[in-house]
C-alpha cells in the first residue's frame, strides 16, 4: 500500500470516474470502457470498502461547453467530506479544461481526497504532486486542442482541392471520391431546375411553394446517409424552397463555413448557442465553378438579395414581400422627418382602405404620429407617374407575358411527361421482380403482385394529369395576340383590370422604385412625394391633401353648383335623372338617387323646388306666357330674355320677374299678334 493512503482515506469512499468524450467513441472504444469500469477493483485492492461508480457523463465532452451531472455529482461528494480517493484511467477522463480540473484540485487539497489515475497516486496537499497534476491537467486541454487544430486543417485541406465531406444536396450525388456530379436522372434534374425557374417569375419563396401546391407537383428529397442517390418525391414546403434557393452547391460552388457558432456564457460556462448565417466575404472556403450547376453564381447573389428584400422587418431597409392588400406603396414610403418606414393601417366598411402611418413622433416623444397619409389619392398618382415612366416599355412586356405562359405551360408538361416516364419504369420492374419469383411462393408473388398493382395506378394517375394537360395546349388565336399587344400600349388599362392583383402590381412598383420619402405642407395642404427610381433618378410628385374637415369621399364643387341651379325649379328625382345623364357620380362614385340629392342639399343648405315659385324651366316660363318654348329659346338666344344653364345639357332656369321685362312683353305680344292675323 502506498504511504500517501492512510486511514483517514480508507474510512471514506473511493469514487471511480468513467468518461467518453462521444457516442461514437462508446461505441467504437469498449475497451477503454473497460479499464475504466476495471478502477474499482483496484480501490478494492488498495483497501476502499465501498466504491461507487459514477458513469452518467459516459458520451458527453469534458471541454467545459457541455453539462456534466456525474461530474457536478463528484464535486458536491468532495465538498461534503465523503470521498477518500478520486480514480480516473487519466486525467482527460475527469476533465478537458483547466477551469474544472483546477476546481476539483483545489476542493481534494482542502477535503484530503486523493486523486488515482493509471500512473501513480497524488495527494493535492503537496506541492511537488500538486505540480505534477495541475502539468496534466494543462497537457489533457492542450492535446485536445493540438488534435482538434489537426483534424480541422486536415478536413479543410481536402475541402481546398474540391472535395466535399457532407451529404450533398438535392440534384446532386456525391461520388467515390468526394466529388460532386449532377444526379443522372433527368426527372429529378428538371424539377430542381423548375424552383429556380419558377422563382424567377415569381419573385417569392412562399408564392413559388403555393405554386407546385396548386399545380401538384411533387419535389425531390434526398434520403440521408444515401449520398444524393436515393430520391423521395413529396409536396414542398416554404423551408424546403427556401433551402434549396439559399444553398449555393446549386450555382457550381462549394462552400464551408457559411455559419458560425455563437458562445454566450451561461451560469459562468461558455455555452454554444445556435449557428448564424455569415455574409459571403466571411466565408472560410468559396470555391467557384468546382461543378456544374444549375444556375450561376450571379443569379445565386441575385436571388439571395431578392429573399432578404422580402423578409419582414420593422425598421431595416427592405420592403418585404408583396403582399395582397390592397396597399400599392406598403414597404416603400418612408417618412421625410424621421426617415422610418410608414406602417400599412386599414379602415372602410370593407376594411379595404389603406392609410399610411409614421409612429416616429410616438416613438421618440410620446406624441402623435409625424404624419398619416391617406393612401387613395397617394397610389392613383404613384400609379400615373410609373405608367408614364414604363409605357414605351408596354409592348416588349406584353411579348413577355406570351413567353412566360407558354414556358410555365411547357414547365408543367414536362414534369409530368417525366413523371409518367418514370412510374413506367417502376411498373416495368415491379413486373420483372413478379416474373422472376416462384408462382408456389405466395409469400412473395403476393406481395411482389401488390408492389406492381401499386405501380400500375401511379402510371394511370400519371398519364391522366398528362393528358388532361395535353387537352389544354397553350395556343392564342391571331385575334387574341393582337389583343393581348394592342394592351402593351395601353398599360393603364391592364393595370386597372380586374385579372391584375395587387401582388404583381406591387412587385411592378419595386422593380422601377427603390424608395418614396414624403411629407405634408399646410399651405397649400399636399403631401409631397419624392420618387427615389432605381438609376439614380428622382422625381417630385405633388398630391393635393384633404382639409380639416374633409374626406376624399366629399361631393365635387361642379355637381353642387349644378344641384343648386336644378333645385329652384326641379323636384330631387328630376336632378337625379339630370345628374345621372350627364356623367355625375357621387363622392363615393354611384348613381344618383333622389334620397343623395336631398342629402346633399340638406347638407349644403340648398333651395327647396317645393317652397319656391321664383324660378321657372323654359317649359314652365313659356306655358306661364302662353308662347312655345322654341319662343323662349330664341328670345335667350338674342338676349332678350335672362336665363342660364349651369352645365350644357341641363335645363334652362328662368327667374320669373324676368318674364315682366318690357323687351320680353312686347316679344310676346308680337308672337301672340302675328298668331291672331294668321288665323283671321
Amino acid at each position: 500500500m502506498s504511504t500517501k493512503i492512510h486511514a483517514i482515506h480508507l474510512q471514506r469512499d473511493a469514487y471511480v470516474y468513467v468518461r467518453q468524450s462521444t457516442g461514437h467513441q462508446v461505441r467504437a472504444h469498449p475497451e477503454s470502457q473497460r479499464r475504466q469500469y476495471a478502477l474499482a477493483e483496484q480501490a478494492r485492492q488498495l483497501g476502499f470498502a465501498h466504491v461507487i461508480v459514477i458513469d452518467e457523463d459516459v458520451g458527453r465532452s469534458g471541454t467545459g461547453r457541455h453539462e456534466r451531472p456525474g461530474f457536478g455529482q463528484l464535486l458536491a461528494a468532495v465538498c461534503e467530506g465523503r470521498v477518500g480517493a478520486v480514480f480516473a484511467l487519466e486525467a482527460s477522463r475527469l476533465a478537458r479544461n483547466n477551469r474544472d480540473w483546477h476546481h476539483l484540485i483545489d476542493l481534494c487539497a482542502l477535503t484530503e481526497t486523493l486523486l488515482i489515475d493509471d500512473d501513480g497516486i497524488y495527494d493535492p496537499r503537496q506541492l511537488n504532486d500538486r505540480l505534477v497534476l495541475g502539468m496534466k491537467g494543462s497537457m489533457a486541454e492542450y492535446e485536445l486542442g493540438l488534435m482538434r487544430q489537426r483534424a480541422r486543417q486536415a478536413f479543410e485541406a481536402k475541402i481546398q482541392r474540391g472535395h466535399v465531406m457532407w451529404e450533398v444536396p438535392v440534384g446532386f450525388v456525391r461520388t467515390r471520391d468526394d466529388r460532386i456530379e449532377k444526379h443522372a436522372d433527368r426527372h429529378v434534374q428538371h424539377a430542381v431546375a423548375g424552383v429556380f425557374q419558377k422563382f424567377r417569375e415569381l419573385g417569392s419563396a412562399r408564392q413559388t411553394m403555393l405554386w407546385y401546391h396548386e399545380a401538384q407537383l411533387p419535389l425531390p428529397e434526398v434520403c440521408p446517409g444515401t449520398l444524393g442517390q436515393d430520391i423521395l418525391w413529396r409536396l414542398p414546403s416554404e423551408h424546403r424552397i427556401h433551402q434549396m434557393l439559399r444553398n449555393p452547391c446549386y450555382a457550381g460552388a462549394l462552400v464551408y463555413g457559411r455559419t458560425a457558432a455563437k458562445i454566450v456564457i451561461v451560469d459562468g460556462r461558455a455555452r454554444q448557442s445556435h449557428r448564424q448565417r455569415q455574409p459571403v466575404a466571411q466565408w472560410r472556403i468559396l470555391l467557384l465553378d468546382n461543378h456544374s450547376g444549375y444556375i450561376s453564381w450571379e443569379e445565386f447573389l441575385h436571388i439571395q438579395q431578392l429573399l432578404e428584400a422580402n423578409r419582414h422587418r420593422l425598421q431595416g431597409e427592405a420592403g418585404g414581400a408583396a403582399k395582397r392588400g390592397p396597399a400599392l406603396l406598403s414597404g416603400l414610403l418612408r417618412c421625410g422627418r424621421c426617415g422610418r418606414k410608414l406602417y400599412v393601417a386599414y379602415s372602410g366598411t370593407t376594411g379595404r382602405v389603406p392609410r399610411y402611418i409614421c409612429h416616429g413622433g410616438r416613438i421618440n416623444r410620446g406624441s402623435s404620429s409625424c404624419l398619416t397619409v391617406g393612401g387613395l389619392r397617394v397610389d392613383r398618382a404613384v400609379e400615373a407617374a410609373v405608367l408614364d415612366a414604363i409605357q414605351p416599355a408596354g409592348v416588349i412586356a406584353a411579348v413577355e407575358a406570351l413567353e412566360r405562359l407558354r414556358a410555365e405551360h411547357d414547365l408543367t408538361r414536362q414534369a409530368l411527361t417525366l413523371a409518367v416516364e418514370k412510374a413506367r419504369y417502376e411498373a416495368q420492374r415491379a413486373q420483372r421482380q413478379y416474373d422472376r419469383v416462384d408462382p408456389d411462393n405466395r409469400l412473395v408473388a403476393g406481395e411482389l403482385e401488390r408492389r406492381w398493382n401499386g405501380t400500375l395506378v401511379q402510371v394511370a394517375e400519371a398519364e391522366a394529369r398528362l393528358a388532361t394537360l395535353e387537352g389544354q395546349q397553350f395556343i392564342l388565336s391571331e385575334e387574341q395576340r393582337h389583343g393581348l399587344l394592342t394592351l402593351g400600349h395601353d398599360l393603364a388599362t391592364v393595370w386597372r383590370h380586374p385579372a391584375a392583383s395587387e401582388a404583381l402590381k406591387k412587385r411592378i412598383l419595386r422593380t422601377v422604385l427603390h424608395e418614396i420619402m414624403v411629407h405634408t405642407t399646410q399651405q397649400p395642404p399636399v403631401h409631397v412625394l419624392h420618387l427615389h427610381w432605381h438609376g439614380g433618378v428622382h422625381t417630385e410628385v405633388r398630391v393635393a391633401r384633404n382639409t380639416a374637415g374633409k374626406h376624399g369621399r366629399a361631393t365635387d364643387n361642379d355637381v353642387i353648383e349644378v344641384i343648386r341651379e336644378l333645385s329652384k325649379v326641379c323636384r330631387d328625382l328630376t336632378i337625379a335623372a339630370t345628374l345621372n345623364r350627364l356623367g355625375y357620380r357621387t363622392g363615393t362614385g354611384k348613381t344618383w338617387r333622389a334620397h343623395s340629392v336631398a342629402s346633399v342639399r340638406y347638407q349644403y343648405r340648398l333651395p327647396n323646388f317645393a317652397k319656391g315659385t321664383d324660378w321657372l324651366t323654359r317649359a314652365q316660363a313659356a306655358q306661364h306666357v302662353g308662347v312655345s318654348a322654341t319662343v323662349l329659346k330664341r328670345l335667350i338666344g338674342q338676349g332678350i330674355l335672362p336665363a342660364r344653364q349651369v352645365v350644357p345639357s341641363a335645363p334652362w332656369i328662368i327667374q320669373r320677374a324676368d318674364l315682366d321685362r318690357a323687351p320680353v312683353l312686347a316679344a310676346v305680344h308680337a308672337v301672340r299678334t302675328g298668331r291672331a292675323r294668321q288665323h283671321g
